[in-house]
C-alpha cells in the first residue's frame, strides 16, 4: 500500500509502527470506524516518520464546549493518527467528564493525576493551551523537564506569561494565527532576547465529522443566534439592539448559548422570543446550529481564531461576525459569510440573509469548502510535523 509519508496507514499495509488493543471506535479489519461498537479489536497501523519526538505531553484536559478545551481535544485525534504517544496531566479534579474519559481512553490517550508530573523525563515536551495553571506551575515542571511549550489562544498576553517569558521558563511558543504571532513576539523578546526560545505558527486541525452540514431547517420561523462561553466580554452591549432592529419575512426565533447572569447584567434581559442556554448540557452545539440559519454575533472582543467559526461553517449557519482579528482570516466577506464594523452592518447583512434565502444556502456551502480548506486534516498534519521537528531540537 502506497501511503503519504504524512498520513497514517489505518488499514492494512506494511509500513509503520502496530499498536493492538481494546477500543471503541476501530473495526476489525484495523479501519477507523465512529460506528464501531466497544470492545471492538483495535489494531491500528500507522506511518512513522523519522520523526525523533514519540511522545507528548499535555497538562489540561480537552473538552466538547469552548475554546481551549475544543482545540485541544480537536489537536488530540490528528496528533492519535499521526501515531504521536499523548499524556494528559489535567489540571484539577474538574476532569471527570464520563463521555471524555471514554473517548480518551478509546483513542489510546494516557490520562495521569492531576498535577502529576513524576513521568517527565528531561527529553519530554509539555503544552498547555491557555491555561493559567501551566504559567503557575511552570518552575516546578522545569525541574524535570525544560521543554516547555506554551498556546496562547487569546490576542493579548497574560501578565504571568510576560513574567515567565523574562525568566526564560518557556521554550517555545505556539500561535493559531499568524497576525498574533507577528504582534505578541516583539513584546516578549524585549522582556527576553535569548534566540534559543521559538515563535511559531501552526494549522490548527477542526474535526468537521462532530458538526455535520445541516441541508434544511425550519421554514415557518427565521432561526438564529449566537455562542460563546458565558463571558460578559463575549456579548457588545448593543447585541439586543440588533437582534430586535433586524428584520425578516416570517417571525425571529433566536438561541443564545452561553449566556448567564454576567451576559444578563451586561446586556440586559433577552426579549421573550430569544431562548438561552447556560451551557451544552442543556442545548447541545449540535442543536444550536441545527436551529440557526445565521450565526449573528457581535462582540466586545477580538478573537484569535475561534473555533465556533469552523463549527458554524461546517453546519451551515452564516456567520456574521466582528470585522477585526481572526474572523477576518476566516471569513470572506460577501462570500463566505458577512464582517461588520458598525451596528448597522450586522442589521443590514442580518436582514439580506433572511430575505435572500438562495445567497444564504449558496454562501453556507462555501462557508463549508472554505471550513475544509482551512481546518483539514493533511494540512494540520504538515503543520504539526513542522512543529514536533522544532520540539525535538528545543534545548533538555
Amino acid at each position: 500500500m502506497k501511503t503519504s509519508p504524512l498520513l497514517p496507514m489505518l488499514c492494512g499495509g506494511t509500513e509503520g509502527g502496530k499498536r493492538e488493543g481494546r477500543s471503541r471506535g476501530i473495526s476489525d479489519d484495523g479501519c477507523f470506524s465512529p460506528s464501531a461498537s466497544p470492545g471492538t479489536k483495535t489494531i491500528i497501523i500507522y506511518y512513522f516518520m523519522s520523526r525523533t519526538l514519540k511522545r507528548l505531553f499535555i497538562n489540561g484536559f480537552p473538552g466538547y464546549y469552548g475554546g481551549a478545551g475544543t482545540e485541544l481535544h480537536h489537536q488530540i485525534i490528528v496528533w492519535r493518527q499521526m501515531g504521536m504517544e499523548v499524556h494528559l496531566i489535567p489540571t484539577g479534579d474538574g476532569f471527570g467528564q464520563e463521555t471524555m474519559l471514554l473517548e480518551m481512553a478509546a483513542r489510546g490517550v494516557t490520562v495521569h493525576a492531576p498535577g502529576d508530573w513524576s513521568a517527565l523525563e528531561a527529553e519530554d515536551v509539555i503544552i498547555s493551551f491557555c491555561n493559567a495553571e501551566f504559567l503557575e506551575n511552570l518552575p516546578e515542571i522545569r525541574k524535570r523537564t525544560k521543554r516547555t511549550v506554551f498556546v496562547n489562544c487569546m490576542t493579548w498576553l497574560f501578565q504571568k506569561e510576560r513574567q515567565r517569558m523574562a525568566e526564560g521558563q518557556i521554550a517555545l511558543f505556539l500561535y493559531q494565527n499568524e497576525e498574533v504571532r507577528q504582534k505578541n513576539m516583539p513584546v516578549l523578546k524585549s522582556l527576553n532576547d535569548d534566540p534559543a526560545i521559538r515563535f511559531m505558527t501552526f494549522k490548527p486541525y477542526f474535526h468537521n465529522e462532530s458538526f455535520p452540514f445541516i441541508y434544511e431547517r425550519a421554514d415557518e420561523f427565521f432561526g438564529c443566534g449566537r455562542i460563546s462561553r458565558q463571558d460578559a466580554d463575549k456579548f457588545a452591549r448593543n447585541t439586543l439592539r440588533i437582534y430586535e432592529y433586524f428584520v425578516a419575512p416570517v417571525f425571529k426565533r433566536a438561541l443564545f448559548l452561553g449566556f448567564g447572569q454576567r451576559s444578563r447584567q451586561k446586556i440586559g434581559k433577552p426579549y421573550s422570543w430569544i431562548r438561552t442556554a447556560a451551557n451544552q448540557k442543556v442545548v447541545s452545539q449540535q442543536e444550536f446550529y441545527r436551529h440557526c440559519k445565521i450565526v449573528l454575533q457581535p462582540t466586545d472582543t477580538t478573537e484569535n481564531w475561534p473555533r465556533v467559526g469552523f463549527e458554524a461553517m461546517a453546519s451551515g449557519s452564516v456567520l456574521i461576525v466582528d470585522n477585526r482579528g481572526g474572523w477576518r482570516q476566516m471569513v470572506e466577506h460577501g462570500k463566505t459569510g458577512w464582517l461588520c464594523d458598525h451596528e448597522r452592518d450586522f442589521i443590514f447583512y442580518a436582514s439580506k440573509m433572511a430575505y435572500e434565502p438562495r445567497l444564504r444556502e449558496d454562501m453556507a456551502e462555501a462557508a463549508r469548502e472554505r471550513c475544509l480548506n482551512l481546518g483539514g486534516l493533511a494540512a494540520s498534519m504538515e503543520s504539526w510535523e513542522e512543529v514536533f521537528e522544532t520540539m525535538a531540537n528545543l534545548p533538555e
